[in-house]
């Protein structure tokens, strides 16, 4: 016997549910990026060419994120039948290896600008980054409430914070360029954007590549799954449990459920289906869940795959 009670995929994604708030963001990096390498230049500042080039390289990650979340509003084809969810999966891919070679570039740019510093206008730096400052804290006010549901507006969401860090520190040593004639304090402050850069870089990659490696969302632990599904009444045991994502808040579960020959022979199956179903949606919020029931002595027919029990 065999059921599914998945409820169809929805018409958006977490992702796609803040595409307003995503595309005011993105206009609102355009003004920025203008402003700073107007600012870079007028300045002769690294640190504001560092900070236009990190910006450049976010918004085109947000722009990424909006196509990738329009892609995943398509319906689903017999050659697709999920959709074009993963596509934002794939556009955090993008944007990372976009955010690992800027980092890299701005550190070289930082070492060569300290061995040989260059004049730099303070007061234009402090000027043109407090216009990065403001726009950053725009942006993170517009993104907080949806960095908690998908992968792609938390990436969003850490690329502003940075981007309003490494503003912070900009000003910082424009100040300290004014005050003392510090003009290593550019180089400086280019290379701590650099820094900044990598770190949650790598963290949004390994996340991206648990998705496409089809592994266990953050939060889910498969053994409590498995036994809050085998607690269920007229179910003798459970076997091939997957459990893995979509896309960035979008779980789904599948699993085979032998149940107990009583509950086979006087009809249960469907009352044991909706029990299931209630548990993986209320209690583990996994509303995409499909449950093969099998008869007692099923598994004999089945390939070694799915005969074997997961204890991991």
């Amino acid at each position: 016997m065999a059921h599914s009670h998945d409820h169809g995929i929805g018409e958006q994604t977490p992702t796609g549910a803040h595409r307003t708030r995503l595309l005011i963001v993105f206009f609102i990096y355009l003004v920025i990026i203008v402003s700073e390498l107007i600012g870079a230049w007028w300045a002769n500042s690294l640190a504001l060419v560092a900070e236009a080039m990190h910006m450049t390289v976010d918004s085109s990650g947000i722009l990424i994120a909006l196509i990738a979340a329009w892609l995943a509003t398509r319906k689903a084809s017999p050659r697709r039948t999920y959709g074009w969810m993963r596509a934002e999966i794939i556009a955090v891919l993008i944007n990372c290896f976009l955010l690992i070679g800027v980092g890299c570039f701005i550190a070289y740019e930082a070492v060569e600008r300290w061995i040989n510093p260059p004049a730099v206008h303070g007061g234009g730096v402090v000027g043109f980054a407090v216009v990065g400052v403001v726009g950053s804290a725009i942006s993170l006010f517009l993104l907080a409430g949806g960095q908690k549901e998908s992968l792609n507006v938390k990436a969003a969401f850490l690329e502003v914070m940075s981007d309003g860090i490494g503003a912070a520190g900009i000003i910082l040593s424009g100040i300290l360029n004014i005050a003392f004639g510090w003009t290593r304090v550019d180089a400086i402050a280019a290379a701590l954007v650099g820094l900044i850069i990598l770190p949650r870089t790598f963290i949004l990659l390994k996340k991206a590549v648990n998705i496409i490696m089809q592994g266990v969302p953050d939060g889910l632990n498969v053994p409590e799954i498995r036994s809050a599904l085998a607690a269920t009444e007229g179910v003798d045991a459970i076997h091939s449990l997957h459990v893995w994502a979509l896309t960035s808040g979008v779980p789904v579960l599948s699993a085979h459920v032998r149940v107990s020959e009583q509950a086979w022979k006087d009809g249960s199956g469907p009352r044991i289906l909706d029990e299931l179903t209630h548990i993986s949606q209320h209690d583990f919020e996994i509303d995409h869940c499909t449950f093969q029931l099998e008869e007692p002595g099923h598994e004999q027919h089945e390939a070694s795959v799915h005969a074997e029990e997961f204890n991991g």
